[in-house]
């Protein structure tokens, strides 16, 4: 699927959409047809003489115009609360404030609204040398009110932005080419400089990988400076990932709290390893890149399973399962699938359970016995073979592809037990929730096999419609 279809994927057009800083290449654009509020820092002409060198049909007329403060109060009050989406594509790096920022996003939409990003990946862009921007940056910004770049922020940009041969500012995974600072050392004047003017200059302030932009949103969450959570997290080939975030900051206990940091913790240094892919002579192993793809295609079992379990859900009623409704649902699912060397995966996980839910193949006991025998998760046998980190030069791979093997089973049961749950003309909620509680019971609490508890709790409320605590 094409970029703006992915990212727009769960909007209609008659969807109420801000847009933040699309300059020249709109996401939504109105003359699509999609119900869109432009904000930009300069007016529609403006635009046009700034990027007159780029294709500036797209431009369009800016609704309203930003430039500095808080995105709320540039605002009408009266639209406050009034929008269904919140999108900015590689918007949120040039912030000066990101708690502001994602604020005034909480601000702007609707108690179900959907902020959604594309964030630059320091793995797969200029920004590759430069270090990663984390919890207490975003603080110190918010506590400053901060509305211009620090020198810091200046120095690292211009110190450490790097390009790769022919002048590419960004790039796949896979490009070996190496990657060498750009500006000379003799700049350093101009660095300083752009810290002194009194107009914004611009720069990235904020650089990340998936995970640790997610491990800031957590943290950020529970310290209280912000009321969101990440709903998705789609890491792409090239340049970017995007990110889909909701309101309701996620209620955890301090043990969890504690689990949920050190899991995303570990998965920014494997992130942050994964660069060394791209060095010619570099120190990651064959096994530890091999694991690394299998880790993200247990990542992609896991997503297909939770979009059929969603469509499920979507389509139960009073009499049991809406047939028509649920295959309306997998053909969208279906549709959403990324275009990658991946895609068969999803694309096979959606017709096999599809299948199996359709023609009910599976008997009222089946529902641990499913889980290790679908020839779908059976493929390079990710999910079915122990994997021990002896296995394997990089521990934390090897621990994270156990955690999503056991989220993967989690998910499963859950949709087993919505399956195994439906009678001709009904549901049986009560049996759903007693086979739950039975899976619940026998998972153990400790160890890798731990994880699957909070997945049966979430995916279940998801279920039975029961609003977060």
């Amino acid at each position: 699927m094409e970029r703006a279809p992915q990212l727009l994927r769960s909007l209609s057009k008659d969807a109420r959409i801000i847009e933040i800083g699309p300059s020249f290449n709109p996401l939504a654009p109105k003359r699509d047809g999609w119900n869109t509020i432009v904000v930009d820092h300069a007016s529609r002409e403006e635009l046009l003489q700034k990027y007159h060198d780029q294709t500036i049909d797209r431009i369009e007329a800016v609704d309203i115009i930003w430039t500095g403060g808080s995105l709320a109060d540039a605002v009408p009050p009266d639209q406050h609360g009034t929008f269904d989406a919140f999108i900015a594509s590689h918007v949120i790096e040039h912030t000066t404030d990101i708690v502001t920022f994602l604020r005034a996003a909480e601000t702007l939409l609707k108690p179900d609204g959907v902020v959604i990003l594309a964030v630059p990946d320091k793995r797969k862009c200029f920004d590759f040398y430069r270090p990663l921007s984390g919890t207490a940056d975003a603080i110190t910004a918010f506590l400053e009110r901060r509305d211009r770049h620090t020198l810091r922020t200046h120095i690292d940009y211009a110190l450490n932005m790097a390009l790769k041969p022919g002048g590419a500012g960004a790039w796949a995974a896979s490009d070996v080419q190496p990657a060498e600072p750009v500006n000379p050392l003799t700049d350093a004047l101009q660095w300083h400089a752009a810290a002194q003017r009194p107009d914004y200059t611009d720069a990235h302030a904020w650089v990340f990988v998936p995970s640790s932009f997610s491990l800031m949103i957590l943290e950020l969450s529970l310290l209280g400076y912000l009321d969101l959570r990440v709903e998705e997290l789609q890491e792409r080939h090239a340049t970017e990932f995007f990110v889909w975030l909701r309101k309701g900051a996620a209620r955890l206990s301090a043990d969890e709290a504690r689990g949920e940091r050190t899991a995303l913790m570990q998965r920014v240094i494997v992130e942050l390893a994964d660069q060394a892919r791209q060095l010619p002579d570099g120190p990651l192993s064959e096994s530890a890149a091999l694991l690394r793809d299998r880790l993200l295609r247990a990542e992609y079992r896991t997503q297909a399973l939770q979009r059929v379990l969603s469509a499920v859900q979507a389509s139960l009623g009073w009499f049991g399962l809406n047939r028509r409704r649920f295959r309306q649902l997998i053909a969208l699912a279906g549709q959403d699938v990324p275009a990658n060397a991946l895609a068969p995966i999803q694309h096979h996980i959606l017709l096999n359970e599809t299948t199996k839910i359709l023609n009910r193949r599976k008997g009222p006991d089946d529902v641990t016995a499913a889980a290790e025998d679908d020839p779908a998760l059976a493929e390079n046998a990710v999910l079915i073979v122990p994997l021990g980190a002896a296995q394997f030069r990089d521990p934390l791979l090897a621990a994270e592809l156990l955690r999503e093997r056991q989220r993967s089973l989690a998910v499963r049961v859950v949709l087993e037990a919505v399956v195994n749950s439906l009678r001709p003309r009904s549901w049986d909620k009560e049996r759903f929730k007693a086979i739950i509680a039975k899976a619940a019971r026998e998972t153990p609490t400790v160890g890798p096999e731990a994880v699957r508890h909070a997945v049966l709790a979430e995916e279940s409320r998801k279920v039975l419609g029961v609003p977060r605590a």
